[in-house]
C-alpha cells in the first residue's frame, strides 16, 4: 500500500520544527509535519527571553547569538505580514544584577558595545524599584517575547503553506538503508510516512526516537515558571538562577533555573518557594505578588548547553534540529535558516559550526573551525 512521501519530514511542531518547515516550504521543497503535542513541551512552556549573554563563555558565541537576536523584527514582521497575527518583540534590554561586589566586578569586565554597565545610580534611575546597589550589567539590545502568540503565529504560517502537510502523529521508528536512501518512518498508527530528509527536532524527545543513526545527548531539564499579577518592571531582569519578564499587560513571568526531574512536568511547591525567593531578593513586591498560574516545562538539554544542528556524521539524510535548552526560542529563526541550508546546499553563515553534531563524535571537538 503506498504511503505519504515529500521531500522532508520534519519531526516535532515546537518553535524549531515550526521554523524549519516553514524555511524548508519556503525554499519549494514538499514537507511533511509530524506533529505529536507532549505534555511539558519547552516552547509553549519558555519564559521567551531573547538572551545573548548570561552564561555564553566565548566571543564567538556571543556574536552568533546576537546575529540569532537580531533577525527577530524582521522575523516577526514576516510572520504578521503572512498571518496577521503581531508577535512583539520587546528589545528594552536585559539586566543581569550583580548581588556582591565580586558579581560587580565581573559584570563590568564583561561589558562592551552590546552590553553596558549600570552602577548603583544608573540602575536605580532606569528600574527605580530593583533593590541592588551593587549595579547591573544592561543587555541593551536584548529581550523578550511571548512563546504562546509565537506559536500561534508559526502554526498560521505553517498550516498555510501549499507547501506542508501537517499530520499529528508520533514517529515511533526512523529506518533506512544506504546514505542517500529515502529515510522510511514508521508513526504511531503503524503507518508509514517516506521522505528523501528528515529533521529531527523533537525536543527533549530527540534521543528517544528509535533508529536515529547517532547518540544523541539530549535529556530533559525541567524549568519552573509563574505568573504573578505585577507591573513593577518595565525590563527583563535576571538573578542568579532566576528570572523576571514583565509583559506589559499587568504580569510578570517568574522562572527558576532547571532541575533534573525526567520527564516529571509536575510544578512543586517547592519550585513556588525558591521562585518567590528569588523574585524577593529582586524586588520585595515581587516575591509577594498574587499567583495568577504556574507550570513546568522540559527543556532540552546537551553536555555543552548547544543545539545540534546539521547532517548526521554518517547517515546525511538525518538532519539535526534539537538540544537548544534555553535557547530555543532565540535561535528558532536561524535554525530553520541553517537547516534549509544544510538541505539545499544554499549558503547561510559559517557561524553553524559550533552546533554541528560532528562536535560529539571526537573528545576535545568544540565545533569551532
Amino acid at each position: 500500500m503506498s504511503h505519504p512521501t515529500a521531500d522532508v519530514a520534519v519531526i516535532g511542531a515546537g518553535v524549531v520544527g515550526l521554523c524549519s518547515a516553514l524555511a524548508l516550504a519556503d525554499s519549494g521543497l514538499d514537507v511533511i509535519l509530524l506533529a505529536d503535542v507532549r505534555a511539558g513541551e519547552a516552547s509553549a512552556a519558555a519564559g521567551g527571553i531573547l538572551d545573548t549573554g548570561h552564561g555564553l563563555a566565548t566571543p564567538e558565541l556571543t556574536t552568533l547569538f546576537r546575529a540569532a537576536r537580531d533577525r527577530w523584527p524582521a522575523f516577526a514582521a514576516d510572520l504578521q505580514e503572512r498571518t496577521g497575527v503581531a508577535v512583539p518583540v520587546t528589545r528594552d534590554g536585559i539586566l543581569e544584577l550583580a548581588t556582591t561586589v565580586h558579581d560587580a566586578q565581573r559584570l563590568e569586565r564583561l561589558a562592551d558595545a552590546d552590553a553596558h554597565w549600570l552602577d548603583a545610580d544608573a540602575l536605580q534611575a532606569l528600574e527605580p524599584q530593583l533593590t541592588h546597589p551593587q549595579g547591573a550589567l544592561h543587555f541593551q539590545h536584548d529581550g523578550a517575547l511571548n512563546p504562546l502568540t509565537l506559536l500561534k503565529a508559526l502554526k498560521q504560517a505553517v498550516g498555510r503553506h501549499v507547501h506542508v502537510r501537517l499530520i499529528p502523529q508520533a514517529v515511533t521508528r526512523l529506518a533506512y538503508g544506504r546514505p542517500t536512501d529515502p529515510v522510511t518512518l514508521t508513526l504511531a498508527d503503524r503507518t508509514e510516512v517516506s521522505a528523501v530528509r528528515v529533521v529531527i527536532a523533537a525536543g527533549a524527545w530527540s534521543s528517544g526516537l528509535s533508529g536515529v543513526p547517532m547518540h544523541l545527548p539530549v535529556a530533559p531539564l525541567r524549568g519552573q515558571m509563574m505568573s504573578v499579577a505585577s507591573k513593577a518592571l518595565r525590563h527583563v531582569v535576571m538573578l542568579g538562577s532566576g528570572y523576571a519578564i514583565p509583559r506589559g499587560d499587568g504580569r510578570t513571568i517568574l522562572g527558576v533555573a532547571d532541575d533534573n526531574a525526567g520527564f516529571d512536568t509536575r510544578h512543586t511547591d517547592a519550585g513556588v518557594a525558591t521562585i518567590r525567593a528569588l523574585a524577593a531578593a529582586m524586588l520585595p513586591s515581587l516575591g509577594s505578588a498574587p499567583m495568577l498560574n504556574t507550570w513546568a516545562g522540559l527543556r532540552p538539554m546537551t553536555r555543552d548547553g548547544l543545539p545540534f544542528i546539521g547532517p548526521d556524521p554518517e547517515v546525511p539524510s538525518v538532519i539535526y534540529a534539537c538540544g537548544h535548552g534555553r535557547n530555543g526560542i532565540l535561535l528558532a529563526p536561524m535554525t530553520g535558516a541553517l537547516v534549509a541550508a544544510a538541505i539545499t546546499g544554499v549558503a547561510e553563515r559559517p557561524g553553524a559550526n559550533p552546533f554541528s553534531p560532528l562536535r560529539m563524535a571526537l573528545p576535545g571537538v568544540t565545533g569551532f573551525s
